[in-house]
């Protein structure tokens, strides 16, 4: 870090522990620095194998490609003909322009800009009118490849090829979701939340229920409170939050499963990403910083038997029910960004039985940001 952001004290002790500093989420270069040390060094959602590519197509078939954009940097994967996929920066490598756009089916990338041509495993093969150009070497002018790993249907991408591996983010997410059968679900829904806040604000408030009895009377009613907590993982953390039993409220959960059974798993991963596990869904919650104060949340629904009008009806309880939460957390973190803003606040402390998940979190980040 440079001698602004140097200090960066943190105690690893919750009990005696203040939150970071105000200027964390305030300052817009903090956010470049994010995007260099954390961002571009950890495993970062891209999109799936079952996404469109036309002519009836996914990314599951060769000749296919998709485009992704990772904390402002633009990424595509392709699939080549021998079926091989693979992540590069969507970026040519003569005058920066776009190899390729959208999603599609092609057997290479011409580049919107000049036309320079690229297969579809990173090679260099076309370069119109460069005539006169001394110590010019195709081969050396490829596509930049990037680190490409895949959990079930889902593709993450990571700039950083020394990194851990996926599976030391993910941990034991994979094996505790083999009963859900993940394989089985479908996209069925995607909806965006824009808000007036930074990144990190979204994400310490997704990692506790501190707020809850306060922020969300409707949650509130459908999980039992005492026993909500939240349990670190060296790169994530686990939510666990029970049920209410029905005899209780007489109706039945919008969200949850049935009470008494560990019919759900909630799962957040560092840096950005959530994933909500049900017996029949997986919700993905992928939180994208846009500017140091404004934030693009997106969730995602994968249901099985998305088609069938029982499941259509459920999950628009669920989804419904979801956007209530989330309207009145972007109030909240709408209006936490705008106090860590005043020139009365610089620090907090954590409540200890309550928001481990949040000093857990701020613990990676200063780690990343030390490095």
């Amino acid at each position: 870090m440079n001698a602004k952001h140097a200090a960066l004290e943190f105690e690893r002790n919750i009990e005696s522990a203040w939150t970071l500093p105000s200027r964390l989420y305030t300052d817009p270069t903090v956010l470049e620095l994010e995007k260099e040390k954390i961002f571009r060094r950890t495993w970062q959602l891209a999109g799936n194998t079952r996404h469109a590519c036309g002519e009836s197509k996914t990314l599951a078939d060769p000749e296919t490609y998709l485009c992704a954009e990772i904390a402002g940097e633009p990424v595509v994967l392709s699939r080549d003909a021998a079926g091989v996929l693979r992540a590069f920066s969507n970026v040519c490598r003569h005058r920066a322009g776009p190899i390729a756009e959208g999603a599609g089916c092609r057997s290479n990338f011409r580049c919107g800009y000049h036309g320079w041509t690229y297969t579809l495993d990173g090679r260099l093969i076309g370069t119109p009118d460069v005539d006169g150009m001394e110590f010019f070497d195709r081969t050396t002018m490829g596509m930049v490849p990037l680190g490409l790993a895949e959990w079930e249907q889902f593709l993450f991408v990571n700039f950083d090829r020394a990194a851990p591996p996926l599976a030391a983010f993910l941990e034991d997410i994979p094996e505790r979701a083999r009963r859900f059968a993940v394989p089985e679900f479908e996209f069925a829904e995607r909806r965006e939340y824009l808000m007036e806040c930074n990144w990190k604000v979204y994400v310490d408030n997704y990692l506790e229920g501190y707020h809850i009895p306060i922020a969300h009377p409707g949650l509130m009613r459908e999980i039992d409170y005492a026993g909500y907590r939240v349990e670190p993982h060296r790169y994530s953390s686990r939510q666990i939050a029970p049920v209410r039993p029905k005899s209780q409220e007489g109706v039945e959960s919008r969200v949850y499963g049935e009470p008494g059974q560990e019919e759900a798993l909630y799962y957040w991963v560092f840096p950005n990403l959530m994933l909500n596990l049900y017996p029949e869904n997986l919700q993905t919650n992928l939180v994208v910083p846009l500017t140091h104060e404004k934030t693009l949340v997106i969730f995602e629904w994968y249901y099985r038997d998305a088609g069938s009008s029982a499941v259509r009806e459920r999950m628009g309880r669920a989804v419904e029910f979801s956007h209530q939460v989330q309207e009145e957390d972007i109030h909240l973190c709408e209006a936490v960004q705008r106090g860590l803003r005043s020139s009365t606040y610089d620090r907090g402390r954590y409540c200890v039985k309550r928001e481990n998940g949040v000093h857990h979190f701020h613990s990676l980040l200063v780690e990343f940001l030390e490095r």
